[in-house]
């Protein structure tokens, strides 16, 4: 049997995550309002986009426990279901079975828009949008970046959310959200580390060096659900993910906003 346990802990996990986003999206809001710094915005945005992603893939795995819960789905239910016969399978079979089943059901019975949530589409979408906010962020913040390649990065951007719409394969999804984020991250890498190496202010190279640390956690972010989806899904690296995502907001914040006792530290 499929202990439902380990389903509901990550519906827990990823609310408890949605929650801590959360804050550091009003974090980032309340800094906002005190600088008026249009980049400050962006992150605010950011991490508020991120945070509707976790809390569509915490309703999307709820919808999953649903009805993995209903079927009591065991190594012999499905085979008996199907046959007649108590055939034991094995579990990737299972799964897979289970997977088609249950899209058919949602697809028929409770529409496009919750199967979008259940392939955990309506959760990549925002991702999607956040990576938006990070390049506008990169932009801002450097002032470096051309904006002659906004419209491609848009194009582009268009494209991955169309294939997140019309497309219910998780694992090219993932792939074309990590790809996106691979080109997004790594430009703030980039001028992040040319800003550090320009700068001779010890605090600005540390908050530059921060700034590139958090790109970095947000590629092992969408890595590691790329991971767990090539693996065949519910690996550890599903609680990794968001835990990536939560621990980067805090070098965010120091890096870019450099409060006072960070500006105290290193002057």
């Amino acid at each position: 049997m499929i202990n439902l346990t380990i389903l509901y802990e990550l519906v827990i996990y990823e609310i408890l995550m949605t929650i801590l986003l959360l804050g550091f999206s009003i974090l980032f809001a309340q800094r906002y309002r005190e600088k008026q710094r249009k980049a400050i915005k962006y992150l605010a945005l950011t991490y508020l986009m991120f945070t509707l992603g976790s809390l569509m893939a915490a309703y999307g795995h709820l919808i999953y426990t649903k009805y993995w819960g209903l079927i009591l789905m065991d190594y012999t239910i499905i085979p008996y279901l199907l046959t007649g016969y108590p055939i034991p399978l094995d579990i990737q079979r299972v799964l897979l079975i289970f997977d088609q089943t249950t899209t058919s059901i949602i697809l028929h019975f409770e529409g496009y828009p919750t199967l979008l949530v259940y392939q955990w589409s309506a959760a990549l979408i925002p991702a999607a949008i956040g990576h938006l906010f990070i390049y506008l962020f990169t932009f801002e913040a450097f002032k470096e970046v051309r904006i002659k390649y906004v419209v491609p990065y848009l194009i582009f951007m268009g494209v991955v959310i169309a294939f997140l719409i019309g497309n219910i394969y998780i694992t090219v999804n993932w792939f074309l959200i990590f790809m996106l984020g691979l080109i997004t991250q790594g430009l703030l890498i980039y001028y992040s580390i040319k800003a550090m190496r320009i700068t001779d202010s010890k605090v600005y190279k540390r908050g530059f060096l921060l700034v590139s640390f958090t790109a970095v956690l947000f590629i092992l972010f969408f890595l590691s659900y790329l991971l767990d989806s090539l693996l065949g899904g519910w690996t550890i690296f599903l609680f990794v993910g968001w835990t990536l995502v939560m621990i980067s907001a805090m070098p965010t914040y120091i890096g870019y906003i450099l409060p006072d006792w960070f500006r105290k530290r290193y002057e």
